[in-house]
This record gives C-alpha cells, structure tokens and sequence, in this order.
C-alpha cells in the first residue's frame, strides 16, 4: 500500500486487490458503495493520515475509487472545498474540466465520434488507462449532463475532480495536447 499526498486538499492510496481483501474487500463490495464500503474508505484514510501526517480541515471527504490496472485499487480522498470547483479553478488559472477514463483506446474513439464538435480536451496516458481531460467552461448544465451520458456508455469512469486534471497533466503521458476530442472524433 503506497500513500502520496497530492496537494494540501487531495490524498492518494494505491493499493493490490490482496491488500484490499485484507480488509475483506472486493472489487464487488467496493462497487456496492454500502457502509461496509464506507469503513474501508474510513479506515484507509485514517491509516493514510498517520503515515503521512496529511490532515483534512472541516467538513467531509469525498472519495473517488478505481481499479487502474487488473490488480491496483487506486483510492483518492478530496477534502471538502469551500469554494466551488469553477471558484478554485478560475483562481488557479484552470478550466472547469471533466476527466473521462478508459481502457481502450478504440472506446475514446467512439466517444469522440458523438462528443460535441469542439470540445476541447487533451488526450494522457497513465497507467494503461487513457484520459480525455475537458474543458467544459463554456458548457450548459443540459449540455454538460448530455456529455456524461453519452460518455457512461463509452468509458470505465468519468470525474470532475480538478485534483485529478492537474495530477494527470503532471505525471502522465501527453498523446495530444489540445483538439484531442475532435482529432480522435475524425479517425
């Protein structure tokens, strides 16, 4: 089990399928998101914050869980903000972006294909798994929850986490930096 803590708001557990069943759980039991799943998150950030001293403020946690390889569970916790996420981001001189994760890439093909004509995202590659990071500044809520949709049939998980926008354009591969969504769209 390896703890990275990646900013003052965003701490990150990656841990074996063995590790997790340590703690009696499974790929099923952490997709059933019940209390039994809601302990092991608890007990997971408790254990990380001793070993890295990475201490939340105030307010909850929120918690984003996924299998990036066929053995890894990666686990990253969110402290709770008391700004908005377009407030933090505006700030930091970043877009309000959604993240879209897959597998293969053929899926990000096909995504692309009906995502709307200029999206713009950028394509990373990290662990396997390819990203389509989304500008969605200048989305509508009816628009935005039309992408989501036609992107649940496409992708393995889709977030809005900017912790996880800024980590990617940090430590994983840049296959196309701009114009991605409309590039892969083409092909």
């Amino acid at each position: 089990m390896k703890f990275s803590v990646l900013d003052k708001q965003t701490l990150q557990c990656v841990m074996t399928e063995a590790e997790a069943a340590d703690y009696g759980m499974d790929r099923k039991a952490i997709y059933e998101n019940d209390k039994r799943t809601e302990d092991f998150f608890r007990k997971i950030m408790q254990r990380a914050q001793k070993e890295t001293g990475f201490m939340k403020k105030k307010g909850s946690i929120a918690v984003h869980a996924a299998f990036v390889s066929d053995e890894k569970l990666e686990i990253t916790f969110y402290a709770d903000m008391k700004k908005p996420l377009s407030e933090n981001a505006e700030e930091n001189g970043l877009a309000v972006s959604a993240v879209f994760k897959t597998k293969h890439l053929d899926n990000m093909i096909r995504f692309c294909k009906k995502a709307p004509k200029g999206l713009d995202a950028g394509l990373y590659k990290y662990h396997g798994m390819y990203f389509l990071l989304a500008d969605l500044d200048g989305f509508e809520v009816r628009d935005t929850a039309a992408l989501f949709i036609l992107a649940d049939e496409f992708m393995d998980e889709i977030t809005s986490a900017q912790s996880i926008t800024v980590y990617l354009k940090e430590h994983g591969q840049c296959i196309i930096r701009e114009h991605a969504a409309d590039l892969l769209g083409s092909i």
